[in-house]
This record gives structure tokens, C-alpha cells and sequence, in this order.
């Protein structure tokens, strides 16, 4: 049963709703992450948050007919679940739902609103070698200059130039982002929003609309892609039987996780930089210009959309992959805090390696990797497995610098503070050793980002949080966050970082 079908059946029963309560608020964020999926009840009562996890499943790509992909039914039918559970076990009615996920993956509906097809997802191979078929159709510059996207292997473009004349493709009457799709099924609306759309590489850099060159050269007829809407925007009434005679709105918050992150960020000082540190990094910068240059494009910067008509002008970097690469290569089952006691107090090493080198990207053995990296820039091999960990943990603080600096050079901005997010900005060795290398102060947490920042922006849509600055206000009473400042002799550490410059040109 579509959305369509499920609004028919359901119209009848609901009615305008209860009178909106005064100083309390309590609303929904689902969170979709590419391994896990999450359903979260926040209320806001005198001006603080709570936020619990009422629903949580795993969610991992398959593999359908030699594909990698999603499988949308079972996610679906979860996330009602757990809105279910939300709207059941709260002591307030929740006045909306707002959706985020990861970027540039779709589905494909047909006339009726149904699947076409399996959800293919970003991993998959189909999109080797579409990079340089389309740079074959429009140069690479202008492609940077038209979407304010750098290429990256998963981008929607390439997806869909890999699917352009396919049978699939030709059934299709709607394209519909992941965040985009749950919103029309909760609600009965299809259209996309802004910030989702904008990892696409096919949305123009300027104002709110497809760039309709690209889409003429993917074949494609821009009503499949359909209206773009604002984050914020409320799209109606949730078309749920559990609702019964209360009205739950579905609010389309930005749909791409990173933009809900940084509109959680706790900002007191504009000259910030954030780092949402994770299996990948992310290093950016919230701007109201975005960075097109041609040295923007060459250091792999990209431009996504972020709320109140912001750019997230950013670089993703290989992160604690390599901790979690290394972590398998030992004989014992550590954990992480363990790995960061084993270099505490154990003096420096000599090796640095660039994360951004693609021998790290997808390794057997990340020791090996390594091995081979500091051959290969004739570099002593490390003596003890510790020297490993700590040079994983010091090149990747020499990367954030690295891009920090290169951030301030094109803004034209000095970076004063960073922002440090993500399940990294729980590691007090990691937050203080970024402050160290990069000599900046940091600020760490929300852990909870993504879903603080959908709630700000349900709160903002429904008229019970005054703007983003008051929510970021919010943010910052509710998390406890904490801060590092730069300290210690770090003359050691600043050679080692002219060798990593060395080794990035």
C-alpha cells in the first residue's frame, strides 16, 4: 500500500487536531544511518531537551541479483514501528516528525507511487568508470562550478548516467530521495528537499532549482525530480492510523545528516571550523558563499546545502577507519580508550602517513598498509605496535590541520574554533591532541547531533523554537559540552607536520 492509498482510507478519520500546547514541545527525529537506524522522542520542557531512543534496527546493504542494495520495505515498515512506539509510550502528543539519513542514494516510483525497483545503493559498482564518462559529456570545472559538488564515485550523477537507459529508468515517474521517500509515506507529498538534493551534483549552486544542462544531458525530464523544497518546510498531517484524532506533522528537516549536524552545532564564536569525526571524517565550514575555485575543486573541497540558505563547504577524509583497521591486527580485544592509553606518556614517533592516500581506503591488513606507505616514502618502519596507533591518531590531526588551513586561505576567514562531533568528540586523548596539533581551542559534543539538529528544525518549522541560534542554545545546555585548549611543547610535533606537508605535494 502506497502513501496515496493509505491517505484515502485515512483522510476520513482525521480531524484538525488538539490546540497547540503552550511551553512544551515533543516531537519525533528519525535517524537513519547507514548501519543502523534509529527512532528518537525529544521533548523540550523550560527551555532543556531529553531525548530517548524508543526504536533502534540494524540496517546494512544486500546483495539482490548481483546489486548492492537497500532493502526499503523492511526500513519502512520499522520506522512506523518505532514512530508507533513514540507516539504510544509519550506523555505528550508529539507535534511532528522529521526524517534525515546519508546522502545521494534514491528510489525510483512509478505512476502509482510504487517501487519500480530495489533501491540500489551507493556502493554498489555500478558507477566505476562513470566519473570519466561524464567528464567526456562536461568538463570536470564546470561540472564543479554548475553544482558546487566535487566528484565523488557515489554521487547520484553517476548513478544515474550508469542507469540512464534502462528499462527501470523509463518505468519511472518519480525520483525521490531516501529521507524524501519516508516523508511521502508518512505524508502522501512527493517532493525533495534541499539539502539532500544538493549531494546529488545535479542541483544548481545558486537558488533551489535542478540545473536543467545536466539534466539534459542525463536524458532526464526534470518532473521526475520534482519541486525542491526548504528544510523546514511542513509537508502535513502524518498518515498513520496510531494518530487517530491527533494531528502529527511531518516537517521535511534537512534530509542529509551532516546539515542536521551542523545546525546542532553549538556555535558562540563565527570563526569556527566543525570536524564530525567518525569511521570518515569530515572537515567545513558553514558559510553563506560557497567555494568553487579551481583550487577548491583540485583539494576535493564540496559545497552542500545547509539550513537558512547556508553552504557546508567541506573535505572528507579516511578517519578512524585506520584505528579500527589496526585495532583488528591485534591479538588481544581491546577497545578504543585501551589503544589511547597504550600511547599516553609513551613519547613521540618519528612516522607520519597522508589518510588520504588510497592505500588506506580499503585495506586486508591496515598494518600492512602502513608497512607499505612508509616503504614507499622511505620511512623507518615502526618498532612497536603503540608507534602504529599513534601515528594513525597524529596524521589524522595533521590532515584536520592541514584542510583548516587550506579552509582559511580560500574563505578568506580565520578559523579560532572547532567543533569536534560524532562518536570521536567522546575521546578526551582525541579532542586534546586536535587542540594540540591544530592550536585552536575545541569544543566537543553533541554526540547526538544529527538528531538534536532535526528536532531544532521540527522546533523552528512548528513555531516552538524562536530560530537556529535559539536552538543552538538549546544544544549547548543540554550536552555539557566541553573544551580543550591548546597547550604543551609541541616543536616535535610541528617538524613532523612540514613532513607530512611534504608527503601531500
Amino acid at each position: 500500500m502506497n502513501a496515496f492509498q493509505l491517505y484515502s482510507i485515512l483522510q476520513g478519520n482525521l480531524k484538525s487536531g488538539m490546540e497547540k500546547r503552550e511551553g512544551d514541545f515533543c516531537s519525533i527525529a528519525v535517524d537513519m544511518g547507514a548501519g543502523s537506524i534509529r527512532v528518537m522522542l525529544a521533548t523540550l520542557r523550560d527551555n532543556a531537551f531529553s531525548l530517548e531512543e524508543i526504536h533502534r534496527f540494524d540496517n546494512e546493504i544486500r546483495v539482490q541479483d548481483g546489486r548492492d542494495t537497500w532493502d526499503m520495505d523492511y526500513i519502512s515498515r520499522e520506522i512506523v514501528s518505532g514512530i508507533s512506539k513514540a507516539i504510544e509510550v509519550s506523555e505528550l502528543v508529539p507535534e511532528s516528525v522529521g526524517v534525515d539519513t546519508w546522502g545521494v542514494d534514491f528510489v525510483l516510483l512509478d505512476r502509482n507511487g510504487d517501487l519500480v525497483e530495489t533501491p540500489v545503493a551507493y556502493r554498489d559498482k555500478r558507477t566505476e568508470g562513470m566519473q570519466e564518462k561524464w567528464k567526456k559529456i562536461m568538463p570536470k570545472q564546470e561540472t564543479f562550478s554548475r553544482t558546487g559538488i566535487n566528484f565523488y564515485i557515489f554521487n547520484t550523477l553517476f548513478q544515474l548516467l550508469s542507469a540512464k537507459d534502462s528499462k527501470a529508468l523509463q518505468r519511472t515517474s518519480k525520483i525521490l530521495f531516501v529521507p524524501c521517500y519516508i516523508n511521502y509515506l508518512l505524508s502522501g507529498r512527493m517532493v525533495n528537499e534541499l539539502t539532500i538534493a544538493s549531494t546529488s551534483q545535479m542541483l544548481a549552486v545558486e537558488g533551489g532549482e535542478w540545473d536543467e544542462m545536466i539534466l539534459e544531458k542525463l536524458d532526464l525530464d526534470v518532473d521526475k525530480l520534482g519541486k525542491v523544497v526548504q528544510p523546514g518546510t511542513i509537508l502535513g498531517p502524518l498518515l498513520l492510523p496510531e494518530t487517530g484524532e491527533k494531528r502529527i506533522e511531518c516537517v521535511a528537516v534537512c534530509g542529509h545528516d551532516t546539515a542536521c549536524v551542523v545546525a546542532a552545532l553549538p556555535v558562540e564564536n563565527p570563526n569556527f571550523t566543525y570536524i564530525s569525526a567518525g569511521t570518515w571524517c569530515i572537515v567545513g565550514v558553514e558559510s553563506t558563499r560557497p567555494l568553487i575555485s579551481e583550487e577548491a575543486l583540485k583539494l576535493g573541497f564540496t559545497n552542500e546545502r545547509g539550513y537558512g540558505n547556508s553552504y557546508r563547504s567541506l573535505k572528507n577524509i579516511v578517519g578512524l577507519w585506520l584505528l579500527q583497521g589496526l585495532k583488528k591486527q591485534l591479538a588481544a580485544d581491546i577497545s578504543f580508550s585501551q589503544m589511547e592509553e597504550m600511547v599516553q606518556g609513551s613519547g613521540e614517533t618519528s612516522q607520519v602517513i597522508d589518510p588520504d592516500d588510497p592505500g588506506f581506503y580499503n585495506p586486508e591488513n591496515m598494518k600492512e598498509a602502513f608497512d607499505r606507505y612508509f616503504e614507499k616514502t622511505r620511512q623507518p618502519l615502526p618498532v612497536r605496535f603503540k608507534d602504529y596507533i599513534r601515528c594513525a591518531y597524529d596524521s589524522l590531526c595533521f590532515s584536520f590541520r592541514y584542510h583548516i588551513e587550506q579552509l582559511e586561505k580560500l574563505s578568506q576567514n580565520s578559523i579560532e574554533v572547532l567543533h569536534l562531533v560524532g562518536g570521536g568528540s567522546q575521546s578526551d586523548y582525541l579532542c586534546q591532541r586536535i587542540a594540540s596539533i591544530c592550536e585552536r581551542e575545541v569544543i566537543s559534543g553533541p554526540v547526538e547531533g544529527a538528531a538534536m539538529g532535526n528536532i531544532i528544525i521540527q522546533g523552528i518549522a512548528m513555531g516552538r523554537i524562536k530560530d537556529l541560534q535559539a536552538g543552538r542554545k538549546l544544544v549547548k545546555s543540554f550536552c555539557q559540552v566541553k573544551e580543550y585548549i591548546p597547550g604543551g611543547d609541541i616543536s616535535g610535533i610541528l617538524d613532523r607536520y612540514s613532513l607530512y606537508l611534504k608527503l601531500k605535494t
